[in-house]
């Protein structure tokens, strides 16, 4: 949040400047009364802004403790899509604490029994005989979250009240049942007590009673019948709506906050990040700059899978990579540009801060981020052109490139691999390469005891993969081996606090016929997620060697949030490690061959890493 200075220092200043020019009224007084105007209006309308914020993220931090921990039946009937949007416009505008606090309390008491809201400085207690049953065989209920279940997409996550039942929506199956997820459960009387922000602090119970009927206490049916009524009222629409786009981020947070579990091993202030995202928000024109802003927040967790989804970008048909420090086009499919060509500027601007300008919309560890920012460098958000400046053969010149090529961040489809369009090549008597962005079972099957008994195999993945190791590991291998283990969080307290892990991994068997070949494998920063969870084994149990760059760094279960506008948002919802239990996120498994590309070696055509994987192979 800025930081202004004080009207009551500056205006002074202001005063004796004009008091100084009272004997001769002049423009210079005019235009010094002008400015002090000027000040004084952007002084109060930035202290409005901060305001604004301030009363939001209070509201945030109240929404996440009763959206996610607060057990209520009335708190299960209402659309928290719509109650957080309903909240953004009920606070965004109050002045002061007192007003707030009384705000949120009407807003949220009739579904939050036992709510207390009290000012820093104050003290309050909480009795939980006030939640008591007048039914002798009323159970405890409380949340439990495994993972967290946001919606049909939320794979196998799931969020249930306990001795509750609950429809849970899976796989497009309605399964009715009642259970408790895990052994984890807080015990009657706990209750959250955190400050949220402007000098206030909540108190929140985690545990209520139950019977068969309902939660107890009830609420008041006309103070809930009235806050439905506001809900029902509230117009999500799909045109711009600052609200909406605010509640969004509100929502998105709490998300995170409760049950992102990487916060361990990530250097991000998330308070501040919510501070920044609803101050970046609130200076959004349209539904883009939205899309921008959402992704900047996602980009801070440092989450592989952290993606918004829903915007449409168009492309420059060129492939660019980070060469001695420069970047260089390795591949294009325009004619006025070539291979070895050095981007200089692009609209104006260095090529760098171009690079850095995207490098901010994408989550992920180092390697990654940088290298889903080259996939989309010189991408624009319409269709049109770019203009580059480029080097070639120490001459600089102007050029201008149409935005309509097809691609991604995710992959180039603009290539200068060799054997692009092969599924399985010998190369050399003995050595095969196999592409695996064509390759699938089928092809693979078919040559299968050629690839058993050649003198080496390599693997190549720098495209994707059509053809996975889940195909390739069975043969070789011995005997089974296992994946690495699978920590799913089971959270029944709020900001990730005693988190308790649950473990899982699986197996894989051998097959026949086993692999006498040498195993080489050519890895780049896009091998993520699956592609992470194969080269664990690989990497573990020693069954190849791999050239070329890091991997990703970000494996495990995503986990979806709905946004406005269509847009969708990705985050990993579990914890994975490496075999031996050190950390995979945002490290990655680093190549037995590391391989640096020249800039030379692009301008004449050749292929670095498949260099050195001969190189291997050919190795008695």
């Amino acid at each position: 949040m800025k930081t202004f200075f004080k009207i009551s220092i500056v205006l002074p200043f202001f005063l004796v400047l004009i008091g100084a020019c009272q004997n001769e009224k002049s423009r210079k007084v005019q235009n010094i009364e002008t400015f002090a105007v000027l000040f004084l209006d952007t002084s109060q309308a930035n202290n409005e802004i901060d305001k604004k914020i301030q009363n939001i993220e209070t509201f945030a931090r109240l929404y996440g403790y009763a959206r996610w921990f607060h057990p209520s039946d009335e708190a299960q009937g209402i659309d928290w899509g719509k109650f957080a949007v309903l909240g953004v416009q009920k606070v965004e505008n109050i002045q002061s604490d007192k007003e707030l606090l009384d705000t949120l309390f009407r807003l949220f008491s009739p579904i939050v029994q036992g709510l207390k809201i009290y000012e820093a400085g104050n003290h309050e207690s909480f009795n939980p005989h006030i939640l008591l049953s007048p039914d002798s065989k009323a159970k405890s209920v409380a949340w439990q979250h495994y993972g967290v279940y946001l919606n049909e997409k939320s794979n196998i996550y799931k969020s249930e009240r306990s001795n509750k039942k609950s429809i849970v929506t899976k796989l497009s199956n309605l399964i009715s049942h009642s259970n408790q997820n895990f052994d984890l459960m807080p015990q009657f009387g706990e209750i959250i007590n955190e400050p949220i922000g402007n000098n206030l602090i909540c108190i929140i119970p985690l545990v209520l009673l139950t019977n068969d009927a309902s939660t107890y206490p009830k609420t008041e049916i006309s103070s809930l019948s009235r806050l439905k009524s506001e809900i029902s009222n509230i117009n999500m629409g799909s045109n711009f709506n600052m609200q909406v786009n605010l509640a969004s981020v509100v929502i998105s947070w709490n998300v995170l906050q409760h049950f992102f579990p990487y916060f361990d091993v990530i250097d991000t202030d998330w308070n501040k990040v919510l501070d920044e995202t609803l101050e970046s928000a609130l200076e959004n024109k349209e539904k883009k700059d939205y899309f921008i802003t959402m992704s900047q927040m996602f980009a801070k967790i440092d989450d592989g899978h952290g993606i918004v989804f829903g915007e449409k970008m168009y492309h420059l048909p060129i492939k660019t990579e980070l060469i001695e420090n420069k970047i260089v086009i390795t591949a294009s499919n325009d004619n006025l540009l070539k291979r070895g060509d050095i981007i200089k500027e692009v609209d104006g601007k260095t090529v760098m801060e171009t690079l850095a300008e995207k490098e901010k919309i994408i989550s992920g560890s180092p390697q990654l981020r940088r290298h889903r920012a080259l996939n989309i460098l010189g991408s624009k958000f319409d269709s049109g052109e770019t203009n580059l400046v480029i080097e070639r053969d120490d001459n600089e010149q102007n050029v201008t490139i149409s935005n309509s090529s097809n691609g991604s961040m995710f992959f180039n489809p603009v290539d200068e691999r060799k054997y692009l369009s092969e599924t399985i090549v010998e190369i050399e008597p003995g050595i095969y390469y196999v592409n695996m962005t064509n390759c699938t079972e089928d092809d693979f099957d078919k040559k299968i005891d050629m690839l058993a008994n050649a003198k080496a195999v390599i693997y190549d993945q720098r495209g994707g993969n059509r053809l996975g190791f889940f195909q390739i590991i069975p043969h070789l291998i011995e005997k089974s081996v296992n994946s690495t283990w699978w920590h799913i969080p089971q959270t029944v307290y709020p900001d990730r606090k005693d988190v308790v892990f649950n473990k899982s991994n699986w197996s894989i068997q051998p097959k026949k016929p086993l692999f006498r070949s040498k195993t080489i494998i050519i890895n780049v920063p896009s091998v993520v997620s699956s592609g992470e969870t194969e080269m664990g084994i690989i990497d573990h149990y020693n069954l190849a060697t791999t050239v070329g760059e890091t991997t990703a760094g970000c494996n495990g279960n995503i986990n979806t949030i709905y946004l406005p506008y269509d847009y969708t948002a990705w985050f990993t919802g579990m914890k994975v490690m490496k075999h031996d239990g050190s950390q995979l996120y945002r490290e990655g498994f680093q190549p037995d061959y590391p391989v640096n590309k020249t800039i030379q070696a692009v301008k004449e055509g050749r292929d670095e890493y498949l260099e050195k994987a001969l190189e291997i192979a050919r190795l008695e």
